[in-house]
């Protein structure tokens, strides 16, 4: 009996432990059914947020840069230097109504590239190609950064495969220039596969460039003037023309000058060196140091009617030094000897004046000083004989007339010339007028001021002695034919030669009108010969046309 009291205990427990563990599969059973379904419903309602899907269609979205303008570029007028071309350049969204059109547009020896783009089926850009109209393709007119011919290509500069400066203005601000660009962008959607969807229409969007960017000194006009004539009369050389009272340039050209398109021929040019900007750097100067010797003469005391008689050649100290007129000028004083370019007048009237006298007038006139532009532009130092070297006669000779070791860019003989017609003030050059926000209006950059470096009545007189050796001198090819002017012409030796013949730099340098100066020139023609054959026709030619257009 107990026995089966026992058992009957024990089988209702066991009903009572099934009975609760089905229970427990049940509600384990119904909570995960819950749970599901609430899942299902929340990520149901998560399909249906607008967020959600708008970024679902970003990630399938395409943007193709059709182009990124940097800031301007302007001359002293707010006439772009930079930016004056533009290209065609078509966004093409591949499509089967549109292959054909497209590689019949391309050159052939491109067609098998572009057949891979199409078929790729990813949107890309094309610019070398012809007209093209079909459906897909987007054309857009874009501003070309540097295209030839570009003007002032050694101050305007170039850009890497980047778009960022490498040279002159473009790299000294490249910050400025590159920040804030106007975009153009042309967006569409593609698949899963990453091709385009046939049908939907690209989104296009349009940023204006608001005008804003720096504004130079240059003058597009003389520029464009300048390089015309160089590049007809000049081999290598260099051309400044600056206003000799605020040290503005308003042109400024090397030549020969490089493309954007011959870089990495340009680069291994090393005979013609058409990457160097010759206006910055120095050489020998010859005879346009002579107005710095007549200054310290004039300072000094000495009288422009003092004579001399040039017999051909000098003893120095033993060192005969000939004129470049063999058989001598006879008796001369500075007018003449100015006119003539007389070296024996000039040699002692520098062992009269003394050769620190005459180095100290030399550092006045801003010798031996490098000019800071902008940026990496920037005329260089050159070289002045030390003062100890001057206690020997013949060296304080050879700078009396611009010879030994003194070298000087065109750069500093512009400015040497502008104080010796401006009354005697020595600028600073300028290459960077300001800034502008809109193209229109100028937010000035600071000026340096004038240095007073020789008395208005000394400066009077060596414009003077100028004015006569362009209008007064024969046979003199720097006076042009609608204008007054004056000047100096130099032959500079170089100490290079060419089996017995030595190179020489042929120079002039002068301002007009005469009495009124505009403008100062300088030609430098590098390696030629006489300046007055190389040199002062370049100037006469230049000045000519400035003034024909009244600029």
């Amino acid at each position: 009996m107990r026995k089966k009291q026992i058992g009957q205990t024990v089988s209702a427990r066991c009903r009572q432990r099934a009975e609760a563990f089905r229970k427990r599969v049940v509600l384990t059973f119904a909570g995960f059914v819950l749970l599901f379904t609430l899942l299902y419903l929340w990520l149901g309602r998560l399909t249906q947020s607008d967020a959600l899907m708008q970024a679902a269609q970003q990630q399938r979205r395409y943007t193709l840069t059709v182009s990124e303008s940097r800031k301007a570029i302007y001359d002293c007028n707010f006439l772009p230097l930079a930016d004056t071309f533009s290209e065609t350049r078509y966004a093409v969204i591949p499509g089967a109504e549109n292959i054909t059109s497209v590689l019949a547009a391309v050159p052939a020896s491109r067609r098998d590239e572009v057949r891979e783009q199409l078929e790729s089926g990813r949107p890309f850009l094309l610019s070398d190609a012809g007209r093209i109209e079909a459906p897909g393709v987007e054309a857009f007119q874009v501003p070309v950064r540097t295209a030839s011919p570009q003007l002032a290509p050694h101050i305007v500069g170039y850009l890497d495969s980047s778009g960022h400066g490498v040279s002159g203005i473009e790299a000294g601000w490249d910050a400025y220039l590159s920040e804030d660009p106007a975009v153009t962008e042309i967006s569409c959607q593609l698949d899963a596969l990453g091709h385009s969807i046939p049908g939907l229409t690209p989104e296009i969007r349009r940023e204006e460039a608001d005008g804003a960017g720096v504004v130079l000194t240059i003058d597009a006009n003389i520029q464009k003037v300048v390089e015309n004539v160089g590049y007809r009369l000049l081999k290598k050389g260099a051309i400044v023309v600056m206003d000799p009272y605020t040290g503005e340039i308003r042109a400024c050209a090397s030549f020969p000058a490089y493309t954007a398109e011959n870089l990495s021929e340009a680069v291994r040019d090393t005979e013609n060196t058409p990457m160097i900007n010759r206006a910055l750097l120095p050489f020998s100067v010859g005879s346009t140091f002579k107005v710095v010797t007549a200054a310290a003469a004039l300072e000094q005391g000495l009288p422009l009617d003092g004579t001399y008689t040039c017999t051909g050649q000098i003893d120095v100290g033993g060192q005969i030094i000939r004129c470049h007129r063999r058989s001598g000028h006879g008796e001369v004083d500075m007018i003449d000897a100015m006119m003539k370019s007389c070296n024996p007048y000039f040699i002692q009237l520098a062992a009269q004046v003394g050769g620190e006298n005459l180095l100290e007038m030399a550092k006045r006139f801003g010798f031996g000083e490098a000019i800071p532009l902008s940026g990496d532009i920037a005329g260089a130092a050159g070289s002045l004989p030390a003062e100890s070297d001057l206690i020997h006669p013949a060296a304080v000779a050879n700078l009396s007339f611009g010879q030994g070791d003194l070298m000087a860019s065109p750069l500093q003989i512009t400015r040497m010339m502008a104080a010796a017609c401006n009354g005697g003030m020595l600028v600073t050059p300028r290459l960077v007028q300001g800034t502008t926000r809109d193209g229109e209006l100028l937010t000035p950059a600071a000026a340096v001021p004038a240095q007073r470096i020789l008395s208005p009545e000394i400066a009077a007189q060596l414009q003077s002695l100028l004015i006569h050796c362009v209008m007064v001198e024969e046979g003199q090819n720097a006076l042009p034919d609608n204008t007054t002017a004056g000047g100096k012409t130099a032959t500079a030796q170089t100490g290079r030669f060419e089996g017995e013949e030595e190179y020489e730099h042929g120079w002039f340098s002068g301002f007009f009108p005469a009495s009124s100066p505009k403008y100062v020139i300088t030609v430098l023609s590098e390696d030629s010969g006489f300046g007055n054959e190389t040199a002062a026709p370049v100037f006469a030619e230049i000045a000519e046309q400035i003034t024909a257009h009244g600029w």
